[in-house]
């Protein structure tokens, strides 16, 4: 089912880098991503 929300703010996909490292002999892994917006509006410094 499609509905129509109108224009709002959405976050976007985002590339995702996964990280490992050996820790006492055994593998870890994380994702690490970064999310480029920093406000909801846009203001001007006056």
């Amino acid at each position: 089912m499609k509905k129509n929300i109108g224009s709002k703010f959405a976050f976007y996909p985002t590339p995702v880098i996964v990280a490992g490292a050996f820790v006492d002999g055994k593998p870890d892994f994380t994702l690490v991503a970064h999310i480029g917006i920093v406000s909801h509006t846009r203001r001007l410094s006056v």
